[in-house]
């Protein structure tokens, strides 16, 4: 690439990354007035907060920052003193994550007492499976009363309890050390650092320390276009439910259109979100990640008809919305193709580091090598004769707070080895040795060899490294079947994200130690309050309801995602002829079954039935003869019972009579069922049912195997051989849409039809004779999207774009145009308008503060709502 080009590519993260240095003198933060400070946020802003976060998916993050800002500017200036720019830093962080961490923890207990009940659990049937230590069950006393305050929350509470803490040693120690082999070490300049510590400090001009005039009416600027737009998009609607008639003058959070233009877009998630938020972080974002972004989303968005034309489709149907749109059409497609486009980055992610990363290292030693004509190699200060390590100083009298960096790395080492024993306490079985080796070489040596990887990575250019679905790939490794596999504590992998945040730290001038101190007050008051206030909201109205919106429309897409990553090892297996089984091979005529894991200490009834019809793919769609007689069996797991209890009544005369009736017409006579025999004790929960049926030579049959607490067969722990995960279905083979093999509408050919609502063969008729084009197998797509993203990413660099483009390109193609729409207006504006009125980097200056003042105007009044919201609701509730 020439240097022009090269220039090109790179000379917006050089702009970010020049806007602020590092200073010489670094001072306390941590204060009283920051003490004051937490406890204000804590109770007085936290509540909004989570209010907003369920009624508009926003929140007041910005609100709770620069209102506590502000009052305590107001309180020094009248006080005739001032705050420095380390104090005013420390309120911003400490708001910032006091509002994210009180919303976060009892949050996601709120969340597990909704999914063990949601609609989407009970579909996946894994509703009752998952582990009393992470959520009492759907029918416990505590869910229906609205509580934490119950015995079956102890262990939930206990363990979130503790998992927090450990995460936070775990992401101080790692962001320390990282920043400090990045940074202090290699010299890395993290060019996105500056940027988030301008805006932490947009008006520290109060502090009495800076000159500049213009941030204070940029702020009330910004604050008063909040305001408005805060009372028609989130007052009228907040103040009118409260009288019993909600009125939305803007859609929230999004206008969906897809019902509307679905038979122009097919297959396509079409809408848009009318919040001005988008728009003002278009000002302020980096233009071509923008662009970049915006394009990614249209390629998404004009391909899908396309996809749906061809039959990729197939699950997407006229009249779905937003969010079913994106689960058929992830389901059938897109989540298949991020896949391969998270493998893309991956590798581009690694590229960079080893040749783009290559180049930018040597253009530091360059600077570093002029530095040193500045920087002496002895300490500066007097008294010192210690080697110089930064910026000419020792780390001691360079001022900094440091730590020492071998209590650090005893710290991690805790933090990482908690997650080992916590598996191997809650699952003393399913973790055995060699799951605890590799968690061993995952906590210290994968983690801390990606985490600094990671780290240079984000020193360089701003980006981390991920390996996608390491946890994923371990658990189906493992072979476990069952969910409980899901629950097993992993260790973390990748800290490299931690250590900007220390970079930012330091552009500031504050003390590594007051980031420390402020962390420990936090962490109490985070847990206390958390769990008061979401008591108190969860008591009002049941969440997600009516009462929440946002949370009533979102929460069950995240339901569908987990519930089918969960139930992603709930599979069974079949062993058929020739085919290897516990050392010996399976004889001809036969076939073996494992379902999945059955529960313990029941009666089980199950039967089989065979076919000849093997060339269909779909086990479904095949011919069968009848079934086999029913047999039955119980489970023990402990193994400490010879023989079964009694069958319950004259259920076992009931199945057959139910059995005899549902025989199909064939002549092909039932399987016989050979193990287990009836009535035996079964102790383990993957049992192998062995089948057979007479065959000539060189003949083949295949069977079909069915298990269930019910002989009707009908209950709701019903296993079918034919069962698959449905992230089976979404990542490797989906068999529902492939054809028969046959034709099925006598038009003399086989499957020609597509799944795409059309006639395809002009018989008048349509979707009738169908065949998926793939044939149902997704990693051909998982392929085409790895290869789709690493031919935009080089040709793209070829052409010398800039380096936001591309990863904002290849990051979003899979992406849905609802907020970029807006953001894309925000970017022209700035790019366009702004930037010439008042010059590029002036501009991003004016952008950071005039952001945050909109998200203070727009949060106040969110906040009085929610104020409003919760008191008339605590008192409609009380009991006179």
């Amino acid at each position: 690439m020439n240097k022009e080009k090269q220039k090109r590519q790179w000379q917006e993260v050089e702009e970010y990354r020049s806007l602020l240095e590092a200073p010489n003198r670094f001072e306390e933060g941590f204060t009283m007035r920051t003490v004051i400070g937490v406890l204000f946020i804590s109770l007085i802003m936290t509540p909004g907060e989570m209010y907003l976060g369920l009624f508009t998916g926003g929140g007041i993050g910005a609100a709770a920052q620069w209102v506590t800002v502000i009052l305590f500017l107001e309180v020094a200036k009248r006080s005739f003193t001032s705050l420095r720019r380390q104090e005013i830093y420390l309120l911003v962080y400490v708001a910032s994550a006091l509002v994210a961490r009180e919303e976060g923890a009892f949050l996601d207990l709120l969340w597990r007492q909704y999914f063990v009940r949601s609609a989407e659990a009970e579909q996946f049937g894994i509703s009752r499976l998952l582990p009393w230590w992470w959520a009492p069950s759907p029918d416990s006393e505590a869910i229906a009363e609205r509580t934490f305050i119950h015995r079956d929350w102890l262990w939930p509470i206990v363990l979130l309890v503790m998992g927090t803490i450990v995460g936070r040693i775990a992401w101080f120690t790692s962001g320390y050390l990282l920043f400090r082999l990045t940074s202090d070490k290699e010299q890395l300049p993290f060019p996105t650092a500056p940027m988030s510590a301008l805006s932490a400090m947009a008006l520290a001009e109060e502090s009495g320390d800076e000159k500049e005039t213009w941030k204070w009416p940029v702020f009330s600027i910004g604050a008063v276009i909040g305001a408005v737009f805060g009372v028609i998009y989130v007052g009228v609607p907040s103040v009118t439910q409260i009288w019993g008639a909600k009125v939305e003058l803007l859609p929230i959070p999004f206008w969906d259109l897809t019902p509307y233009l679905g038979n122009v877009m097919k297959g396509t998630p079409l809408g848009i979100t009318l919040h001005l938020g988008p728009i003002f972080s278009g000002l302020l974002m980096p233009f071509w990640a923008v662009i970049g972004s915006f394009g990614g989303v249209m390629v998404h968005t004009f391909i899908s008809p396309f996809l749906h034309h061809l039959g990729y489709l197939p699950r997407w149907e006229l009249g779905m919305d937003t969010i079913r749109t994106q689960i058929a059409t992830g389901i059938d497609f897109w989540r298949a193709f991020s896949i391969g486009i998270t493998l893309a980055v991956t590798f581009i992610s690694f590229y960079q580091l080893f040749s783009v990363g290559r180049q930018k290292r040597a253009e530091l030693r360059e600077k570093e090598t002029v530095k040193k004509t500045h920087f002496p190699d002895i300490c500066k200060h007097s008294e010192c004769n210690r080697p110089a390590e930064v910026r000419g100083y020792c780390l001691k009298h360079l001022g900094r707070g440091d730590f020492n960096v071998w209590v650090c790395i005893a710290l991690f080492c805790v933090a990482a080895i908690y997650p080992i024993i916590l598996a191997k306490t809650l699952f003393p079985t399913l973790v055995g040795t060699g799951l605890l080796l590799i968690f061993v070489l995952m906590a210290f040596v994968y983690a801390p060899i990606l985490s600094f990887i990671s780290a240079r990575l984000d020193g360089l250019i701003g980006k981390e490294v991920s390996i996608p679905y390491i946890d994923e790939a371990i658990r189906f490794l493992t072979g476990f079947r069952g969910v409980e596999i899901w629950f097993v504590p992993f260790p973390a992998r990748n800290f490299g994200g931690h250590a900007e945040q220390f970079r930012i730290v330091e552009l500031t001038g504050m003390k590594f130690t007051s980031l420390l101190k402020a962390e420990l007050f936090m962490l109490p008051i985070v847990l206390v309050i958390s769990m008061m206030y979401w008591t108190f909201l969860w008591r009002l109205a049941p969440i997600p309801s009516e009462s929440y919106p946002y949370a009533q429309l979102m929460w069950p897409l995240k339901a569908f995602d987990q519930a089918l990553f969960f139930s992603s090892t709930m599979y069974s297996k079949m062993w058929r002829e020739g085919e290897e089984l516990d050392g010996e091979l399976v004889q001809q005529g036969e076939a073996v079954w494992s379902p999945s894991n059955l529960q313990d200490r029941r009666w089980w009834y199950w039967r089989a039935r065979s076919t000849r019809d093997i060339e269909v793919p779909d086990p479904v769609k095949r011919d069968y003869g009848e079934w086999s007689p029913i047999g039955y069996f119980y489970t023990d797991f402990s193994g400490e019972r010879a023989r079964a209890p009694d069958l319950p009544g004259n259920i076992r005369q009931l199945g057959k009579i139910r059995e005899q009736m549902r025989r199909a017409e064939s002549d092909a006579p039932p399987p016989r069922l050979v193990w287990p025999p009836d009535g035996m004790v079964v102790s383990t929960p993957n049992p192998n049912f062995r089948v057979a049926i007479q065959t000539a030579s060189g003949d083949t049959a295949d069977f079909y195997f069915e298990v269930d607490r019910l002989p009707t067969f009908d209950g709701e722990f019903l296993q079918r051989s034919s069962d698959r995960p449905l992230l089976f279905e979404v990542l490797w083979e989906d068999l529902r849409f492939t054809g028969d093999r046959k034709d099925d509408d006598g038009d003399g050919r086989i499957d020609e039809e597509r799944v795409n609502g059309k006639d395809d063969d002009g018989d008048g008729r349509i979707d009738e004779d169908i065949h998926h084009p793939l044939d149902g197998k997704k990693w051909p797509i998982i392929l085409f999207g790895a290869g789709f993203g690493l031919t935009a990413y080089f040709t793209l660099a070829f052409l010398g774009m800039p380096i936001f483009l591309i990863w904002g390109y290849v990051q979003s193609v899979n992406g849905i145009p609802h907020t970029l729409i807006t953001q894309i207006i925000g970017a022209l504006l700035a790019r366009f308008y702004f930037w010439k009125r008042y010059g590029k980097q002036e501009w991003r200056r004016y952008a950071m503060v005039l952001t945050v003042g909109f998200g203070v105007g727009m949060s106040l009044i969110g906040m009085f709502c929610a104020a409003l919201a919760m008191i008339v609701k605590a008192v409609s509730s009380l009991m006179y």
